[in-house]
């Protein structure tokens, strides 16, 4: 706990076009799925704030899901864009834009390690300084969406 109080206190802000992300970084967030497993992501800033990396673990399953997102800005598309890489060895890349004080990722292209291509629609809907919904849909998933309430650890 104290180490993460240190991370805080010493996490350098993220460069101003990040700014829709920086109430996230320096900070680790836990939401539960249904059925029990828990998601942990972790934000810190990266090259002194140019960057955000997102760490996160699922546990409770049989086995634990790791994945990383790195968070950068495009100068010439003007918008937060991100590459997810995970433990299963698949690979995603997006967008993310500040919609009010949400963040809205649109349709964000998955790429399987098989080939096949998914889209999935995410927004965060940011509730304070404490914690965020994550609504997401797609044709992928069973039941088509999913809602998980992530809320400040540390």
């Amino acid at each position: 706990m104290i180490a993460a109080l240190f991370l805080a206190a010493a996490t350098p802000a993220v460069d101003g076009p990040l700014q829709p992300l920086s109430f996230l970084v320096g900070h680790c967030w836990r939401g539960e799925f249904q059925g029990g497993n828990v998601d942990t992501h972790c934000f810190e800033p990266v090259y002194g704030g140019k960057h955000v990396r997102d760490r996160h673990e699922v546990t409770g399953g049989s086995q634990v899901y790791h994945g990383e997102t790195t968070y950068s800005w495009n100068g010439k598309t003007k918008q937060i864009e991100y590459t997810y890489v995970n433990s299963d060895g698949d690979v995603s890349r997006g967008s993310a834009k500040p919609a009010g004080t949400d963040l809205d990722f649109g349709d964000e292209v998955v790429t399987l390690q098989d080939g096949r291509e998914v889209r999935i629609s995410t927004r965060w809907r940011v509730i304070g300084v404490t914690g965020y919904d994550a609504v997401t849909s797609s044709a992928f998933m069973p039941g088509g969406q999913r809602i998980v309430s992530y809320r400040r650890v540390d």
